[in-house]
């Protein structure tokens, strides 16, 4: 039961089973079918499937609740029997954003490496907002992101990151491009390509909005092409009318090389901080102390050597 226990609490955070079966590395009919199975086993339904989307039920959330705390308490006994064998006492185990995790991420993982090679690390990419959630349940040691979601919980210590300033891009060609002045009236008549972001953006878009919608709950606005990395919205903008928010460090190459152009906006609310988080009552481990140093030096070169 333990691995299906796993896989409705990689649901619950996602809710969503397409995301959660790439997460898992399985198929979405698997699925589907072990959540079923899961349901049948425990007599009750742990989720609501409708065409608006995925909930938890009242006895859902209650349920894996208790499943996370079986699951810290897995991997708590699975560490102390390798201790016991003489192997690694401890494996760092890290979640990071799909922009980190496609820009400075490898470069930490290898100097931590390069400075202790005994330590083991488990990396993995998540969607910015289930970050938080992830540390706070236990299954991370610290994770790496946008802030936006964890500034919401006091139980985790946040320590951001220098904030970065973002700008818009839309391809070479586009109705936009070559202007010496826009507004975001103008702006929002076209599609948003990339992530889905805090709902409190919603508040600053005219009523007649092509960029997206609010989700149900109005925590998220979710832009038309929902895209989940910098790469993936790069390649919509450049074959399409839609734009996107990014930091210049990550469209350096196709600027330079005329694929995509700048829009001459630049509001104050057009920028993000990413930075580290974990929780308030679990001291970092000293394996982890280091990756937070090696982490803050790889961002600050990234970023210094981008913008050179």
């Amino acid at each position: 039961m333990i691995d299906r226990l796993k896989s409705a609490l990689v649901l619950a955070e996602t809710l969503n089973f397409h995301r959660a079966a790439q997460r898992l590395e399985m198929s979405q009919p698997h699925l589907t079918r072990t959540i079923k199975s899961l349901e049948k086993e425990l007599g009750f339904s742990l989720f609501e499937r409708s065409p608006h989307g995925v909930t938890l039920t009242p006895d859902g959330s209650r349920a894996l609740k208790e499943a996370a705390l079986l699951v810290k308490a897995e991997a708590a006994f699975h560490g102390k029997i390798e201790a016991l064998r003489g192997g690694s006492s401890e494996t760092l185990k890290i979640a990071v954003g799909a922009f980190i995790s496609q820009s400075w991420a490898a470069s930490a993982v290898t100097a931590m490496k390069a400075s202790d090679g005994t330590i083991s690390i488990s990396l993995r990419e998540l969607d910015w907002w289930t970050l938080s959630d992830a540390v706070h349940s236990g299954e991370f040691d610290l994770a790496i992101g946008e802030l936006s979601e964890a500034n919401k919980n006091p139980d985790l210590v946040k320590e951001p990151f220098p904030e970065r300033e973002g700008s818009i891009i839309v391809r070479a060609g586009h109705q936009l491009a070559g202007r010496n002045e826009v507004t975001l009236e103008e702006i929002a008549r076209f599609p948003l390509a990339g992530p889905r972001v805090p709902g409190r953006i919603a508040q600053l878009l005219p009523p007649a909005c092509a960029m997206g919608s609010l989700s149900a709950d109005g925590q998220f606005f979710i832009p038309v092409i929902e895209c989940a990395t910098p790469r993936s919205m790069i390649d919509v903008v450049s074959q399409s009318n839609a734009f996107c928010m990014l930091w210049p460090e990550y469209y350096a190459e196709q600027l330079k090389s005329g694929q995509v152009l700048e829009l001459p906006f630049h509001p104050p609310w057009l920028r993000a901080t990413q930075g580290i988080m974990y929780r308030r009552n679990k001291p970092l481990s000293p394996a982890a102390l280091a990756f937070r140093n090696v982490a803050r030096t790889a961002e600050r070169k990234y970023f210094r050597h981008r913008k050179g």
